[in-house]
């Protein structure tokens, strides 16, 4: 599954990258379920962080961007 998201951050082709917190959520599920969804649970961090540092991207939360204090979407930014 993480081979998606890694597909999806190479065709964007940019070195900037926001994506929805709740597709971040289905590619790296922890076992924590959502406050307010059914749809996704938490993101499991620990192996979003570690895949990022695997494949040179930088992760953060983007809270300003965030329709809800619970689900801020993603930003990847690539690592030189």
């Amino acid at each position: 599954m993480d081979e998606i998201l890694k597909n999806a951050l190479e065709d964007h082709g940019g070195t900037d990258v926001v994506i929805p917190y709740s597709q971040v959520a289905q590619v790296f599920p922890s076992d924590t379920p959502h406050p307010d969804s059914f749809e996704y649970k938490v993101i499991d961090e620990d192996r979003l962080l570690s895949w990022a540092r695997e494949n040179s991207w930088k992760v953060e939360k983007v809270p300003a961007k965030a329709v809800s204090k619970n689900s801020p979407p993603i930003r990847f930014t690539r690592i030189k």
